[in-house]
């Protein structure tokens, strides 16, 4: 189903020689190109070069005919995942072959007598594409056509994947190498390749250059001290001690010895700084020899160092002129971390001169498969966006030392992860190919896996995969694969924990969400896998460069959720299960009165109230939760403590031995006491507007997963949902939000649930309630 393509299989390019004919046919249209590059006038590359024959050359035209091309230009014809023939027919009594870089075209290609055919994919790889046709093993043709993404806009999705890539590769990179690198090592690595740096160089000189202009334009300096002797009665400003060794040996002379400060810029940074320059010079002079000996001198890459050469050695002949050459190898300086300019060029040379694992490593990204470059891009993207919601990256291992140099763990397909912590101390984690091995059924390894971290209730875990395939319906609507959605379900369903103790396994996953390149968002939030997130937590969120904004509130709401909203997400399995937590109302929440009270009850394992207050215990009562109120508690209000009741009896106030009555009219009170099993630690559950007057009461659930006193109220999964949008809209429009007994209310406003399911607000039905809440303002 990934290939939907239309079109006939039809011949799309051929080329004539006197001794050969060569044909190229499979599907010339695709419609997924078609709707994601629509209303583009797009052209494809074509190349033919033989230095042997005269060569014709006929591709398709606009109205998808054959005709001759004496340009460097066709129809855009083939596309990665298309399916395609080609077909040598051999005019002469010669052997030849067809040769391509890549081994599994090349596998297909075979001979039967003096013809060569066989049929390929291009299988995400997209970009120029060369053949070669060799003649009794000698390469007299080459021709290279230009192979397409059939799921992104070419002209700017693909060109921004890569260029986002690369800048966070170099930001990356230039965060470790700022962490590990305390000295100046002025060396060149032995096993760096040229393609190494010719690669590093082209990616950093533009910054390269800023750096040193920078450095020019505000360069650091020092002061240096000039001695002459200048008459007594004209002198400024003297050295008293060297003119009094002077005196001594000149007793009659009126001189004295003057001393002038100066400022200079030969200082060691600028000193490093030039050094540095010079030993980039020398080896771009040594990798241009190298080119010129295998090449010649007329190639991109030797008049690409050329220019380099000629901008750093024009540095060298103006500002760094007078700058003398260094002469020792100190420890880096302060500038070097901190000054602009400085801490740039120092980054830029420890790339240069690091030698990077460029064939397997950092900065071979052009020669990925395009599945797996978005892949990547995908887990680079919610990376950024992570950091943009205010959490700042405390590890990660994307970036690995390797015996050849750097590596980027994500290139490699390797496991990799990131931590993040926020001012408020929330953590998170972002794994890349996370393995979940030992599961009941098979192993399991999504693409990206963000965790959330508690520790007072589990993590909450969320799945994200980037499929690099789409649907278009027949109405020309773009969604991901329904099969792929399923893969979701199969995630969720695969990756549980067991709970050894009680012997069951539980499920780890919260949400499940397929990521698949789509540019119009605003489009796909009609789409039933959009709509289902929010329903059952499985869906599918569109990412492409520029269409990242319902991915970024996706995050943002995940982290805004508080445990108890997290979990409404998930799927009811029994009714029974959610009676237990919301139904059950087996803790009372009691008032402490304060501190002092307070470490009586935990140590004597009691607790008491006056029978005025409450008349009669509730039945179903099991545990009691301890609220200490913010004007006994001060910073540490809110339920830290529950116990459970082991038995209840009446008794005078006077009879309390752990509390003595201090109040002799009440010693004859009748005081309901609770003799407790220890105290155990829940939350801590916040105040928010306010506490409780007395008592009240919740489920053993909702306490030990609540993180307001507003949760510890709630009645059902619809209740949880209406709660979440009140309190986005109440941190939005700075209002206060109560949970009241039978509903909410927001500012001058109540809203309420009826039966589980319908919505008041301000005693009037309504479907949506953000709508309706934004129409009162």
């Amino acid at each position: 189903m990934d290939t939907v393509v239309t079109g006939t299989n039809k011949d799309i390019l051929k080329i004539s020689t006197n001794d050969f004919t060569i044909y190229l046919s499979g599907n010339s249209e695709n419609k997924k190109f078609r709707a994601t590059n629509n209303h583009k006038d797009i052209t494809s590359y074509i190349s033919v070069e033989s230095q042997y024959y005269d060569v014709e050359t006929y591709s398709l035209n606009s109205f998808k005919e054959l005709e001759f091309n004496d340009t460097n230009f066709m129809y855009p014809s083939f596309f990665e995942d298309g399916s395609y023939n080609i077909y040598l027919e051999n005019n002469s009594n010669s052997h030849f072959e067809i040769y391509h870089t890549d081994k599994e075209i090349r596998d297909n290609i075979v001979s039967r007598r003096r013809d060569v055919y066989g049929s390929f994919k291009f299988n995400g790889d997209i970009g120029y594409s060369t053949f070669k046709i060799l003649k009794d093993k000698e390469i007299v043709l080459t021709f290279t056509i230009q192979v397409f993404p059939s799921k992104l806009d070419y002209l700017d999705d693909y060109n921004e994947i890569l260029r986002d890539i690369n800048e966070e590769i170099n930001s990356l990179v230039f965060e470790f190498i700022s962490k590990t690198f305390s000295r100046v090592e002025i060396k060149d690595v032995k096993n760096q390749t040229n393609l190494e740096f010719i690669t590093i160089l082209n990616s950093i000189y533009e910054n390269l250059e800023k750096a040193i202009k920078r450095i020019e334009t505000r360069p650091k300096h020092g002061v240096i001290k000039e001695f002459n002797l200048k008459n007594e009665n004209k002198a400024k400003r003297i050295c008293v001690k060297d003119t009094i060794k002077y005196k001594r040996k000149n007793q009659n002379s009126n001189n004295v010895v003057e001393v002038k400060k100066k400022i200079t810029f030969d200082i060691y940074e600028n000193q490093l700084v030039k050094h540095i320059i010079s030993k980039t010079i020398k080896k771009i002079k040594y990798v241009k020899k190298e080119i010129e000996k295998s090449k010649n001198k007329d190639n991109i890459f030797y008049n690409k160092l050329s220019l380099y050469e000629s901008k750093l050695n024009n540095h060298l002949n103006t500002f760094f002129k007078d700058i003398s050459d260094i002469k020792s190898n100190k420890s880096m300086t302060l500038a070097f971390k901190m000054a602009s300019g400085y801490k740039e060029v120092y980054y830029y040379y420890n790339l240069l001169s690091k030698g990077l694992d460029i064939c397997s490593g950092v900065y071979d990204i052009n020669y990925k498969k395009l599945w797996n470059l978005y892949e990547i891009w995908c887990y680079i993207k919610i990376h950024n966006i992570i950091n943009e919601l205010g959490y700042k990256t405390k590890n990660s291992s994307m970036i690995q030392v390797t015996s050849n140099g750097l590596t980027l763990s994500l290139l490699q397909n390797k496991k990799s992860k990131c931590i993040y912590e926020n001012d408020k101390g929330n953590k998170l984690e972002l794994w890349y190919n996370k393995p979940y091995y030992g599961l009941p059924t098979t192993n399991q390894r999504p693409d990206t896996v963000l965790c959330l971290k508690s520790e007072k209730n589990s993590d909450r875990v969320y799945l994200f995969d980037a499929k690099y395939r789409l649907y278009i319906d027949n109405n020309g609507v773009i969604g991901p694969m329904e099969e792929d959605i399923n893969v979701m379900h199969r995630y969720r369903d695969s990756i549980v924990s067991e709970n050894k103790d009680d012997n069951y396994y539980k499920y780890e996953t919260y949400g499940a969400y397929v990521m698949f390149p789509c540019s119009d968002e605003e489009s796909y939030k009609e789409h039933k896998f959009y709509k289902s997130i929010d329903k059952v937590n499985i869906g599918a969120i569109p990412m492409l460069p520029g269409s990242t904004s319902l991915m970024k509130k996706h995050i943002c709401k995940l982290i805004d959720e508080s445990y108890i909203e997290a979990i409404n997400n998930n799927p009811v399995f029994d009714e029974e299960n959610d009676y237990y937590k919301f139904k059950n109302k087996n803790v009372m929440i009691v008032n402490v009165k304060d501190k002092e009270h307070f470490d009586a009850y935990k140590e004597d394992n009691f607790y008491h109230i006056p029978k005025s207050t409450l008349s009669k215990v509730d039945i179903n009562v099991q545990y009691l939760a301890f609220y200490q109120s913010k004007r006994s508690f001060k910073d540490d209000s809110g339920i830290y403590y529950f116990a459970k009741i082991k038995d209840i009896y009446e008794y005078k106030r006077g009879n309390c031995l752990e509390i003595k009555c201090s109040n002799k009219s009440k010693i004859d009170d009748i005081y309901i006491r609770f003799n407790l099993e220890k105290f155990e630690k829940v939350g801590p559950i916040d105040i928010v507007e306010y506490g409780i007057v007395t008592f009240n009461y919740t489920t053993m659930y909702l306490l030990k997963n609540a993180e307001t006193m507003h949760e510890l109220y709630l009645n059902d999964r619809k209740e949880i949902e209406v709660y979440k949008i009140l309190k986005s809209f109440s941190k939005k429009n700075n209002l206060i939000l109560k949970k009241e007994k039978g509903g909410f209310t927001i500012g001058d406003n109540y809203v309420r649930v009826v039966n589980n399911r319908i919505i008041k607000l301000n005693d009037e039905i309504i479907d949506d309630l953000e709508r309706a809440l934004l129409n009162l303002r």
